[in-house]
């Protein structure tokens, strides 16, 4: 019972984190380059499709910035936009971090943690730096993409999952 109500808050707190980031947000890209006005169009193309998108482009030329604008312009906008640097994680930690964990799955798991595509349910998951995900975690990767579903690490049990994901 102390146990489940540790979790509980701990998963509250973690959800309540990822809704102030919502709130910190950046706005509308607004420019008068035409270039840049067509990749607004572009956006706002992609962002009604429920597909898999994948930005690629130099370091610092604002990939997250476009994730961030395809999320805004999207369905998915009232749900949440949970991102992940996939190259700042050890393999191990980016496999709990994305898929989440059970109690006593390994050393440090004292608590169940949801992952980041249980948080990101019905909203969008921001994979950056996707070319640095271990093989072993692509595979687990590419069943979320086709299936919609995963298990926690530690976990017998499937868990389904609805989420748009954009890659850089």
């Amino acid at each position: 019972l102390i146990a489940n109500k540790i979790m509980e808050e701990e998963n509250l707190r973690e959800e309540n984190r990822f809704l102030r980031q919502e709130l910190e947000k950046k706005g509308e890209i607004i420019t008068q380059n035409e270039e840049m006005r067509r990749l607004k169009e572009l956006i706002e193309q992609v962002a009604r499709a429920e597909a898999t998108v994948l930005i690629t482009g130099e370091t610092g030329t604002g990939k997250e910035l476009v994730a961030q604008a395809i999320y805004q312009s999207s369905p998915r906008n009232k749900n949440l936009f949970v991102k992940v640097n996939c190259a700042a994680l050890a393999e191990g930690v980016l496999e709990s971090e994305l898929f989440g964990h059970e109690r006593g799955a390994f050393t440090d798991a004292y608590i169940q943690k949801r992952g980041r595509f249980e948080l990101a349910d019905r909203g969008t998951l921001f994979l950056d730096e996707i070319g640095d995900i271990p093989l072993t975690t692509q595979v687990k990767l590419l069943r979320v993409l086709q299936e919609g579903e995963f298990e926690r690490v530690g976990a017998e049990e499937t868990i389904k999952v609805d989420v748009r994901i954009i890659a850089a």
